[in-house]
């Protein structure tokens, strides 16, 4: 940036070092040609120096005065240029065709002694124009310009005054004076064109390099932010898949620690259950065999009996009491709820919502164990059968009735069949006088409504 404004900086120097020749060009040739004027006037040469003339010459006051209003003119149409940027496109044309006419005027009110003000209107149009699209209207400009000039000079070359007149009026040495300033004057204007030439080229190709350096890192940018949203995509994937397979293993375990829990279940009926009422078989045979004949001891046989039946009982209560989760042993039954909704939604991924309405405190302990195995199991099965991302959990108490209502997104079953998780949680529901009702829609709901039998 720094490079950049210190070539704009010194081209906007040459472009005031060009006006300001340019200016000094134009008053010298007014001045020289009022002077020689004057000095004819005065002399005894008037009259040869009007016969070589086909008009009269513009009075020497306002020959100086239009030079200088044109080239006023000029001079601000190029200050227009270097210092009004963002200018509307009319304006700017505007501008060039004002430019263009009091270029013409002055070239008229110096009798095109002096060109050098066209290379000036050239370097304003080059230090606005700039690209592709408008270099080229630039250049169409010019080719305006040039012809007009042309044309304007060919219509008037009858109705000038040549410098080889005012010439004439000096002796030899001092003509030959004259010519060598004349034409270092015009290459001096040159010279100070090409200069100003070569500064804009040299900011022109700097600003090229910047812009491709700059594209450069723009493409560079754009590759890394790609690599890196594909390095995203590809550890999005590996976390799918990781999260996949966790959820998996959480079923599996889940599957697992049910199937174990039954065969502890079958061991513990077989175990106690199985063992008293074998016993209780038995004796009930003997009794049936000694009834008759020995009355006193089917008597003894039958309190034995009982009390092998009293220690089944014992053992079964023994069994339901550890059947029975630690969770609603431990915590009230709507912090167990939310402890059994959190451990599955952090084990399986799965967004659960629970939520309470007027619902109930004082249930009895049947009632919360089956409304526990009955979230349980509708979780379960919205992961495992469902594939659900989220489910919603609602509990009212309204009356005398709860209603329970556990519904997820999952993919659901147009033709739901009543496996064994159904069977038992209807075979609990019914136990305690209550209805159970499922339903796939966008997904599967369940809805089951109990009883509020409350304990006092």
């Amino acid at each position: 940036m720094l490079v950049r404004d210190l070539v704009k900086g010194r081209a906007d120097s040459v472009h005031v070092m060009m006006t300001a020749y340019n200016g000094a060009v134009i008053l010298l040739l007014a001045l020289f040609m009022g002077v020689t004027q004057q000095k004819i006037s005065a002399g005894m040469g008037a009259r040869d120096f009007l016969y070589k003339l086909s008009m009269l010459p513009m009075p020497a006051e306002e020959m100086l005065l239009g030079t200088v209003c044109s080239f006023t003119v000029v001079a601000c149409c190029g200050y227009i240029y270097s210092n009004v940027r963002r200018l509307p496109q009319l304006f700017r044309y505007c501008a060039f065709f004002v430019e263009l006419a009091a270029c013409i005027f002055l070239l008229h009110s110096t009798n095109l002694l002096y060109d050098g003000v066209v290379l000036l209107l050239l370097a304003d149009f080059m230090y606005c124009y700039q690209g592709e699209k408008q270099l080229k209207i630039m250049l169409l400009l010019m080719a305006v310009v040039y012809g007009v000039i042309i044309y304007s000079a060919s219509m008037l070359r009858m109705d000038i005054i040549s410098f080889d007149v005012y010439l004439d009026y000096y002796s030899s040495g001092v003509q030959g004076i004259l010519l060598a300033v004349k034409n270092l004057i015009s290459y001096g204007n040159i010279m100070l064109f090409v200069v100003y030439m070569v500064v804009l080229l040299q900011e022109k190709n700097r600003e090229n390099a910047e812009i491709a350096d700059l594209n450069y890192r723009m493409i560079m940018t754009n590759e890394m932010l790609n690599e890196s949203n594909n390095r995203l995509n590809e550890s999005n994937a590996e976390l799918n898949l990781a999260n996949k397979k966790l959820r998996e293993y959480a079923m599996t375990i889940a599957s697992l620690t049910e199937i174990k829990e039954r065969n502890r279940l079958a061991r513990e009926i077989h175990d106690t259950l199985g063992h008293a009422l074998t016993g209780i078989v038995a004796g009930l045979d003997a009794c049936m065999v000694t009834l008759d004949y020995a009355p006193e001891v089917t008597r003894k046989q039958l309190e034995k009996i009982k009390a092998a039946a009293q220690r089944g009982i014992t053992d079964v209560r023994r069994s339901m009491h550890m059947l029975r989760p630690d969770d609603l042993e431990k915590l009230v039954f709507r912090d167990a709820l939310r402890k059994l909704v959190g451990d599955f939604s952090d084990a399986s991924g799965v967004e659960v919502s629970l939520q309470f309405d007027s619902f109930p405190e004082n249930l009895r302990q049947d009632q919360t164990d089956v409304l526990y195995r009955i979230v349980q199991e509708g979780l379960t099965n919205a992961s495992r059968h469902g594939h659900a991302s989220q489910v919603k959990i609602f509990m009212l108490g309204a009356g005398d009735m709860l209603n329970i209502i556990i519904s997820d997104n999952g993919t659901g079953c147009p033709e739901i069949k009543k496996g064994f998780g159904l069977h038992h949680m209807a075979e609990r529901v019914e136990l305690l006088g209550g209805t159970l009702e499922y339903w796939s829609e966008k997904g599967f709901v369940l809805e089951v409504n109990l009883p509020l039998n409350m304990q006092g």
